[in-house]
């Protein structure tokens, strides 16, 4: 999958930034069409957090499990 597990380290980073800010601002792109200030830009926040960190813990076992270090849990 990833030729260094630094590269997937950084993928791992880049993943969860992009998933709570791409929410956030469509949360906030929502808010300002339907007028609910700020309902919906907390609202997809923690579905962004959510989406993030379910996307980081996934990514992190395989890369722990390529290493080596995480025996046993894979898909």
């Amino acid at each position: 999958m990833w030729k260094s597990p630094a590269f997937a380290l950084v993928g791992i980073g880049f993943q969860f930034a992009i998933s709570i800010v791409g929410m956030t601002l469509l949360g906030r792109w929502l808010d300002g069409k339907f007028g609910t200030d700020p309902v919906l830009t907390l609202v997809f926040l923690v579905l962004g957090l959510l989406a993030g960190f379910t996307g980081a813990y996934r990514q992190l076992r395989d890369v722990l499990a390529q290493i080596g270090n995480g025996r046993g849990g894979r898909r």
